[in-house]
């Protein structure tokens, strides 16, 4: 009789390790099929290919970013150019103007080295005075002023109601200390 109590609690431990040892293995299985729900990569069109057989293509997701179109660029000053510092300094670009009928109201403002608010731009283009395909900001002291060394001019080009046609264009310029009352500029 006491071999078969000895028996029966061997037995009754090893199927308690043995439920333990299970226990934690389908836990361990359990917590990565969770956290591994999907996985996948995604291959450019050159690197995917049809199945063996098959003489069809596989289409694939396109990752290719379409750009947003530029509707405003500063022409002058020009990226790199050096700039007097803390002198009266014109600033002048193209934009899309009002050549979209479904935009009005468009116009381009300017922005010297972060200080807001934008500054808002004189069109100058053929049609009038509305007219923002061709645009000029006289960058004066008394709203902000080039500051020797690294500076960054941003053109803003916006629609009052077509907030799509929002685009922005910066260069930036080196601000150079001067005597002379001009500089001329070169790059």
């Amino acid at each position: 009789m006491i071999k078969f109590i000895r028996f029966s609690i061997r037995w009754s431990a090893q199927v308690a390790i043995r439920s333990i040892a299970g226990a934690i293995i389908l836990l361990l299985l359990s917590s990565t099929l969770l956290t591994n729900l999907a996985s996948g990569q995604v291959f450019p069109k050159s690197q995917a290919a049809a199945p063996i057989g098959s003489n069809k293509s596989i289409s694939t997701l396109s990752l290719t970013k379409h750009p947003k179109a530029h509707n405003v660029k500063i022409t002058s000053p020009t990226k790199g150019e050096i700039v007097p510092v803390r002198k009266n300094l014109v600033i002048s670009g193209t934009s899309a103007g009002n050549s979209n009928s479904t935009s009005i109201n468009c116009q381009v403002s300017v922005i010297v080295n972060g200080i807001k608010p934008y500054r808002p731009a004189t069109a100058i283009g053929a049609s009038g005075s509305g007219d923002y395909s061709k645009w000029s900001f006289t960058l004066a002291p008394n709203y902000t002023a080039i500051k020797s060394g690294q500076n960054k001019i941003t053109a803003k080009y916006s629609c009052a109601n077509n907030a799509g046609a929002l685009s922005h264009n910066s260069v930036n310029v080196t601000g150079l200390t001067t005597s002379n009352t001009t500089i001329t500029r070169f790059k």
